[in-house]
């Protein structure tokens, strides 16, 4: 029988190379090389091992990928593996390790690994193995709410069966599924127990205003290597150029853009698309609009650059509290940036992968949408406590809202701080912007056939408030006083 290589495949586990020394407690830090996540399918290997690549920014590589269709079309009929099917694909997994060693690079690997035999082809000095392990009503639980995966639940049993301890001379260390951990968790677990530590990354941001430099300031903080670019001077800038940044990063280039919506966010990733070579990635972090994340995507991939589209939300606190991140994108790209990720996420929570590209965008179109509604509300809320002489004090009740009431919230906080500041709000503008995403989540609310009403309404306001001189308010008080006898004097109607 002759392996995908060209080779003939074994037929039994081969005697070299040996198993390397091991202890049940893994092997430390440098001395760690490859990662293999192992355990029957369904346990989460993929997720926990791209999780983990992206934080160390090591290679990953799934075992499924390497399948031939064969054993891809025998799974997915229901029928288990042999050996004799196995051992070609397990030799193709042993070249992508044997690359990793050769090339000095190091790498995360998930490979079901069930059997002693199939571990010890695998094995080699620097390799680990992570046992994903858990009793088969945890991982069938898991594998039932899997989607869009080859293996059925079926084959779960046949695993299981196959299924080998490892022994106390294999280095190792053991994930408990039984316990509910998250993904991040899990991780968190196997880098602590190998002395892993998340690796600093160099990134390009550009675009340096209020956003992109505090954000620029908590990647600095957090050790990552930040070289910005904007066109302004006084920004604070390091290079002058988008193309003395290309240059001035180390490859493979990860570029940020906190750039406005729309031919300057074009412009950009055009001229990067050009600039970069294959295997960078771009992400996108301004509000751009979601339907235009699939043609920056395009323009990049024809250059074989990734693309991630991140909604970020948090404004001028983020740099001390932490940004919210909705992400958008291909998971192994997600991985890669995810060290950038944790460091500009608050301590908790935060982030979300949000599906593929375009995801992150949309769901930070509704996120400002909802925004809107919020601060139209409160706008409202706080004018009729105004227009009553029953209430003299109307800041006092809207700080009383703090504390215990079911609308208290950090637009609420930022709403008390700015009527300490300037009470009765006298100093403020009476008109506020329309920044684009209320407008686009309405279209596609249009689109989809939901209902938006206060996302609507509070749209609405904002524009009405641009127009001083304001034609559609002279009709509406034409029209009052033809069928009515209306009269509007200095605000008031008769």
């Amino acid at each position: 029988m002759t392996g995908s290589n060209g080779r003939p495949a074994p037929t039994r586990p081969p005697t070299a190379p040996g198993p390397a020394p091991g202890r049940s407690d893994s092997a430390q830090g440098e001395a760690v090389r490859v990662v293999v996540f192992m355990g029957v399918s369904g346990s989460g290997k993929t997720t926990a091992g791209a999780l983990m690549a992206g934080r160390l920014n090591w290679d990953f590589a799934e075992a499924d990928d390497f399948h031939p269709p064969a054993n891809v079309a025998k799974m997915s009929s229901g029928t288990p593996l042999t050996d004799d099917d196995r051992w070609p694909w397990l030799n193709r997994l042993r070249q992508w390790i044997e690359a990793e060693l050769a090339s000095g690079r190091r790498g995360v690997m998930t490979c079901s690994a069930l059997k002693r035999g199939y571990r010890d082809l695998l094995r080699a000095p620097g390799v680990v193995f992570v046992h994903m392990a858990g009793s088969p009503q945890t991982v069938e639980a898991r594998l039932g709410a899997r989607t869009g995966h080859f293996m059925p639940a079926s084959l779960l049993a046949s695993q299981y069966a196959d299924l080998e301890d490892l022994g106390p001379d294999e280095d190792h260390a053991l994930v408990d599924l039984d316990l509910g951990l998250s993904p991040q968790q899990e991780v968190d677990h196997v880098m602590a127990t190998l002395g892993l530590s998340t690796a600093a990354l160099s990134l390009g941001l550009v675009g340096l205003g209020r956003m992109g430099g505090n954000m620029a300031a908590r990647l600095r903080a957090a050790g990552h290597g930040v070289v910005g670019f904007d066109q302004s001077a006084d920004s604070g800038r390091d290079v002058d150029s988008l193309a003395a940044l290309s240059q001035a990063l180390p490859q493979p280039r990860l570029v940020w853009l906190m750039l406005p919506a729309g031919p300057a966010t074009d412009r950009t990733v055009e001229q990067l698309a050009e600039l970069l070579a294959p295997g960078d990635l771009v992400i996108d972090g301004g509000n751009s609009p979601y339907s235009q994340d699939q043609s920056h995507a395009q323009v990049l991939a024809r250059a074989e650059v990734g693309f991630l589209d991140v909604g970020v939300s948090g404004g001028v606190w983020g740099r001390q509290a932490g940004y919210a991140l909705m992400v958008g994108g291909d998971p192994a790209q997600v991985s890669r940036a995810r060290p950038l990720f944790e460091a500009l996420a608050p301590a908790q929570g935060g982030f979300v992968h949000a599906g593929p590209v375009g995801a992150g965008h949309f769901a930070k179109m509704v996120h400002n949408g909802i925004e809107y509604g919020m601060m139209q509300a409160l706008g409202e809320g706080y004018d009729l406590l105004r227009a009553t002489d029953l209430v003299p004090d109307p800041d006092a009740v809207v700080a009383s809202w703090q504390d215990g009431t079911v609308i208290r919230s950090w637009l609420l906080d930022l709403l008390v701080a700015a009527l300490r500041a300037d009470p009765g709000l006298s100093g403020q503008p009476d008109r506020a912007a329309d920044s684009g995403e209320a407008r686009w989540m309405v279209q596609s609310a249009l689109d989809l056939s939901v209902p938006l009403p206060v996302t609507a309404a509070s749209l609405y306001a904002r524009q009405t408030s641009q127009r001083a001189d304001n034609p559609t308010l002279r009709v509406v008080s034409a029209l009052r006083a033809q069928f009515g006898g209306h009269r509007e004097y200095a605000g008031l109607s008769a």
